[in-house]
């Protein structure tokens, strides 16, 4: 039993250490934040990146300033996403999360998406949502450049559909 204790305590402290390290550069150095596009190896989530917007989903809490507005505003029949960056340090802890827009788009594959401006005077809101979201995100796998975990920048989305029937593509 003792043994049990005594390793999760371990398991928690190394948590606890790199995300410590995640949270600022006063224990990192001059540690180079690499973009996720153009790494040797990008970060992945443990679980797969259907589990991953699956988490994105479960853990934002905005759902009902989202809906509110884009209601009130008539943009209805149409995918709503939510852009926000954060990073994956070398090992493996997400920090630094950041809100970047709301956009809007009838395809769910689009590159494209129409930014909505309405949101913007929330910012802050939404911003804090983002921070609470990846703050609760398990650990990644780190990204690799030239075989090394290197600490790297995540620009991700999620959408959901708003209208009363989702197009069949």
């Amino acid at each position: 039993m003792r043994k049990i204790v005594v390793c999760l305590f371990a398991i928690l402290s190394v948590r606890a250490a790199a995300q410590n390290l995640g949270n600022g550069n006063q224990l990192r150095g001059n540690t180079t934040l690499f973009d996720a596009r153009y790494v040797q190896t990008p970060p992945l989530y443990p679980f797969g990146v259907g589990s991953c917007k699956r988490f994105y989903m479960a853990h934002f809490t905005g759902w009902d300033s989202v809906l509110t507005h884009t209601i009130a505003q008539g943009d209805t029949a149409k995918y709503i996403r939510i852009y926000f960056s954060f990073s994956v340090d070398r090992y493996g802890a997400t920090y630094n999360a950041h809100f970047e827009k709301i956009a809007a788009t009838v395809l769910p594959t689009s590159k494209y998406a129409r930014t909505i401006p309405y949101f913007f005077s929330n910012k802050k809101y939404y911003d804090a949502l983002i921070k609470k979201m990846i703050a609760h995100m398990p650990f990644w796998k780190p990204a690799l450049q030239n075989g090394i975990p290197v600490d790297c920048r995540v620009d991700d989305y999620f959408q959901f559909w708003v209208g009363i029937r989702s197009p069949v593509f």
